[in-house]
Formats: structure tokens, C-alpha cells, sequence
């Protein structure tokens, strides 16, 4: 086996030397700092832009709420601020020579808020829930009580097998090698430890138990309360107990304003924004000297999703028509203020598969060429409907500038408002013509592949579903999540046997070669089109410590990210 990282404590001046230098490049601050020595004790309340649907496998999180929910959970692995991939509820993870077998240890002495002990049994449960087989075993008959994996199954079809091999190790093989496994053991943030109890029983949506910094008290679809974790297992630098709040409430709040007003007022300690719609707001609270902005790296990459399956998506004409009617830099000034960057991929160049070839940027003059061409093929105008979310003015003026610019290229736009939850509903699988919808992120591909690949099993003859699908016909259906997550629905061997190869090989200089090939493809094909780069921000009033404690492992973790900040070291200052 080839060991790529074991858990381990350093020196903690080496950490938090290096998790200053790392707070100055990953991101920009502005305003008021908080005090130097922990305070312990408090309840405060947090505003956020995102509702809690439920806490199991197939509920998915989205950025602020996750924040939220990471308080709650951990993860497997983590991510430093320099981008790697870390053991955190694992001790170390190490993989065979072709990348297609894993070992996995959990650390000791960890558990649950249910008490229960974390150990090979939770990872191992954790795994199978992930990659869907508890949810298959509920329907042949197998084990009673298994809830649905939901898109996680997609992100996790590579996996055939996980075998207990000890008290505190797992193995897991693949189908395809993949020298990045430890990226989709991450997740981006998402592959939480829940309990043994919490996967089996009948409360998996509704009460989480992880073993994080703060236990689960209440929730409703717009707030969670949560409490401090009294035998949590991290300690601070001086060896005391973490967390310092006794209590966070998160609370959301969709429209921008009411987030603003709150931190200001100090009704809210902190209250998070995304430049995709709130660049306004941002602005003018960094200029709050009384506060403290912090923003992420721009490594988030919305996405606007074309389907393949439906006209007029079908048809390539289309897809450049539309991808070449998107003024990019009128975008960036106009909605996000600056605050962005004017996509020339894709991905954002801080991305391993960055690659400009190919990009359908804007050029007016051609997207009303090809929608000219679009006509002469099909005999029909170029007509479609723009989904979008009118939670806010904001989402409602995106939406607005959307229809101008294609229609200014002799498109017919229709906006059809929907809300967050219908969104995803109707997104995977994909049941809209088009869907601008923020999934790709990061420097690699963990978060990036699974959408762009029409089978995230990789062709695994031998996968589970496969099977169940030949024990009986009425769970054919099932081999729906190799694809769920490609919502736009479409096949490119060329680009799919790239990323594979990419994925596989693990010589960084040699996989970058074939993700940026891979790139070329899929915009030369406009499978998928973009119009900003974004970032998030969190604003906050009176608190301490934020971004002050390092990873389990060593090491500065990521200061802030789309699911905000690490609540674990944070601290009231009033």
C-alpha cells in the first residue's frame, strides 16, 4: 500500500504560522478584529440565505445552510487552506499502487452525540449509505429500515466494494483508479459522519447526530438551534475544551436587507452573502469599519445546465447561440459590482482542468449567426424557458438580464419563476430546458466530474445496481443515479475517457494535460456554458477567533468557503 498521509499533531507556532500566511492569500478582510483571549459561554444567532430540507443522505444542504450543518457534523477528511486533502475523523488513508484499493482508519476515542463510539462499523455504514447499496438492500427485502442515498449514490459509484477489515479500518475498492479519492471522500465539505442510529432509524431526516463541536436541539425548515457539545473530542492550542458558544441559532433569512440590518444592529453575530446576487450588500459592508468582511478565494463556478434530451438544447446551434449571447463583463459590473471574474472556461484558473480552448465567450455576432442556424436546421424559432429562483429582487434582475441578452441575439425567452426546493427537485434528474445552478467548485475535480460524465460508475459491469436491475425489473430504474448528477444529459466519449484517464493518473503534471484536453472538448461542444466566476462573504460583529483553529491533522484549515466558516474556535466578544 502507498501511504499518502497519516494523521499527526505539529508544533502549534509552526500551524499558526502557517495558517497566517495562508489567511493573507486565500482571502480579503476588511473591518473591526476581535479580541485576543478566548471568552467562553454565549448564544448567538446567525443569518443565512439558505433552509434546512433535512439531515439524511438525499438531503442535500446547500452552502450557508451547510455551514450550519457542519456544526453538527464532520468530516472523513478535511481541506487545508493550500488545497490538500487531510485525515480528520480518519487517522490516515493510504492507497494500493493502482489507486483502486483504499485503506481507511478511524482516529480513537471519537463519538457520536448519541455516545455511540466512531469506528469501522459507522465508516463502513457511512460508505454503503453513501453509494446507495443500504437504499437498494431496503427494497429487495434485506434491511428494513434504509433510507435513500439521493445524489450522493453518484458521486460514489465508483466504489464496488467496502469491507471491514479491523475494529477501526475500512477497504475500499474501486472499478476505475482514482488517484484523487480522497477528494470525494471530502465531498466538498458534504460526506458527513452520521451515526449508526441516525442511518437506521426512522428520525434520519429529522434529528441529526454527527460528532461535531455542537449537538442538534430544533429545527424548522428556516431555522436549526444547536448546542455545545460538552465531551467533544478536539481541544483548543492550550489543551481546553471547544467549543467556547454555548449556542448558535441559524436563521434564514432569503432577502439580503434583513441579513444586513442584523448584523449591523448586532441582532446578528454574523450573516453570510454570495457575490452572485448580493455584491450591493457586500460592498457596503466592508466598508463597515465597525465589522469584519471576510471573502473566499473565486473558485466557485456557476453553471448554466443545457439539456441535451429536449429541444432546443439538443441541438448544438443552440448551445452556442446562447453560450456566445452572454456578456460576461457586462455581467460582472452590472449584477456582481466587480466582485467576480469574467469566465474564460469553464472552470476558474485556479482549477487543475483550466483551459481556455474552445470557450464559446461572448460575440454577439455569432450567437445570432448560429441562431440563424439554429432556424435553418429545425424550422423553428429559438424559444425557451429560463427557470429561476424569486426568492429576491436580486435572483429576479439576474434572471431579467439573462432574457435581454439572448433575446438581443433573436432568442425567445419566458422566465418561469420556481422555488429552491422545486429547483432541485426538477434537476436531478433534469426536467428543465436549461438551469443556472452553482455545483462545480474548487482546484479539483471531486466536485467538477461527476457532473460532466454520463456515467459516474465509470461502465462498472459489476455494480449493484446492475445487479438489481437483472434480479428484478421494477428496479431498473436505479441505474438512473450513474447519470443523475450530468443534468444536462448528455454522452461525450471523447471528453469522458479523458477525465478517466485524468482521474487515474497521478502525475499531477501528466493529469492536468488530459483534464485541460477534456475541457477543449466539452466547450467546443458547448455542453455546458457559464457568465461569472463568484465568491462568498461573511460578515460579522463582536466575535473572536474566527479562522484561529487549525485542522485536527495540522495545518490551517480553508478560512471561509460557500459554506462559510468553522464555528468550532469561534468566540463572543460581548
Amino acid at each position: 500500500m502507498k501511504k499518502l498521509f497519516t494523521g499527526g499533531r505539529r508544533k502549534v507556532v509552526a500551524v499558526m504560522a502557517i495558517a497566517l500566511v495562508a489567511s493573507l492569500t486565500q482571502v480579503s478582510s476588511s473591518g473591526a478584529a476581535g479580541a485576543d483571549k478566548p471568552k467562553r459561554g454565549g448564544n448567538i444567532t446567525v443569518g443565512i440565505f439558505d433552509s434546512f430540507p433535512g439531515f439524511c443522505m438525499a438531503d442535500n444542504l446547500a452552502n450557508s445552510s451547510l455551514m450550519a450543518g457542519r456544526t453538527i457534523y464532520e468530516t472523513w477528511v478535511e481541506q487545508r487552506a493550500d488545497g490538500k486533502i487531510v485525515p480528520y475523523l480518519l487517522k490516515s488513508f493510504e492507497s494500493s499502487a493502482d489507486y483502486k484499493t483504499w485503506s481507511l482508519v478511524v482516529r480513537d476515542g471519537i463519538k457520536f452525540h448519541d455516545g455511540t463510539p466512531l469506528e469501522g462499523t459507522a465508516l463502513q455504514l457511512n460508505l454503503e449509505a453513501g453509494r446507495g447499496s443500504l437504499y437498494l438492500n431496503s427494497l429487495i427485502g434485506r434491511t428494513p429500515k434504509s433510507p435513500s442515498s439521493g445524489t450522493s449514490a453518484g458521486f460514489n459509484a465508483n466504489i464496488t466494494e467496502v469491507i471491514k477489515t479491523g475494529a477501526m479500518s475500512v477497504t475500499v475498492k474501486l472499478y476505475n483508479a482514482d488517484a484523487t479519492f480522497p477528494e470525494t471522500l471530502y465531498a466538498s465539505g458534504r460526506a458527513f459522519a452520521r451515526s449508526v442510529g441516525q442511518i437506521t432509524g426512522s428520525t434520519c431526516s429529522t434529528v441529526p447526530v454527527g460528532t461535531g463541536a455542537f449537538k442538534y436541539v430544533s429545527h424548522k425548515l428556516t431555522e436549526l438551534v444547536v448546542a455545545k457539545n460538552d465531551t467533544y473530542w478536539r481541544k483548543d492550542a492550550k489543551g481546553g475544551a471547544l467549543p467556547y458558544l454555548d449556542g448558535i441559532t441559524f436563521t434564514f433569512l432569503p432577502d439580503a436587507q434583513p441579513r444586513v440590518s442584523g448584523v449591523k444592529s448586532g441582532s446578528l453575530a454574523a450573516t453570510m452573502f454570495s457575490s452572485a446576487t448580493e455584491a450591493k450588500q457586500i460592498l457596503a459592508l466592508e466598508k463597515d469599519k465597525k465589522l469584519t468582511t471576510i471573502s473566499s478565494p473565486i473558485d466557485y463556478y456557476p453553471t448554466i445546465w443545457l439539456n441535451h434530451k429536449i429541444a432546443p438544447f439538443s441541438s448544438k446551434n443552440a448551445r452556442l447561440a446562447f453560450s456566445h449571447s452572454l456578456d460576461r463583463e457586462k455581467w460582472l459590473k452590472v449584477r456582481q459590482k466587480g466582485l467576480g471574474q469574467v469566465p474564460e472556461s469553464i472552470v476558474g484558473p485556479n482549477n487543475i482542468m483550466f483551459n481556455k480552448k474552445g470557450y464559446a465567450g461572448y460575440d454577439l455576432k455569432k450567437a445570432k449567426e448560429f441562431t440563424a442556424a439554429y432556424t435553418t436546421e429545425t424550422g423553428k424559432a429559438l424559444e425557451f424557458s429560463l427557470p429561476y429562483v424569486s426568492a429576491s429582487a436580486d435572483s429576479t434582475a439576474n434572471a431579467q438580464l439573462y432574457k435581454e441578452m439572448a433575446e438581443a441575439a433573436g432568442m425567445k425567452v419566458n422566465l418561469l419563476s420556481v422555488t429552491t426546493a422545486e429547483a432541485i427537485q426538477k434537476a436531478f434528474p433534469m426536467q428543465f430546458q436549461l438551469l443556472p445552478l452553482l455545483l462545480m467548485e474548487g482546484t479539483g475535480t471531486a466536485f467538477i466530474l461527476p457532473f460532466v460524465v454520463s456515467d459516474t460508475s465509470g461502465g462498472n459491469p459489476a455494480h449493484f445496481l446492475r445487479g438489481a436491475a437483472k434480479l428484478s425489473p421494477a428496479l431498473a430504474g436505479l441505474q438512473i443515479f450513474y447519470s443523475i448528477l450530468n443534468i444536462s444529459s448528455f454522452k461525450d466519449e471523447v471528453s469522458e475517457n479523458l477525465l478517466f484517464a485524468a482521474r487515474a493518473e497521478p502525475n499531477k503534471a501528466k493529469s492536468k494535460k488530459l483534464y485541460a484536453q477534456a475541457t477543449e472538448q466539452l466547450q467546443k461542444e458547448a455542453h455546458v456554458t457559464n457568465i461569472s466566476f463568484i465568491s462568498y462573504t461573511l460578515s460579522y460583529n463582536k466575535l473572536g477567533g474566527v479562522g484561529e483553529l487549525g485542522l485536527a491533522a495540522g495545518g490551517p484549515r480553508r478560512l471561509i468557503t460557500n459554506f462559510g466558516i468553522d464555528w468550532t474556535g469561534v468566540w463572543s466578544t460581548k
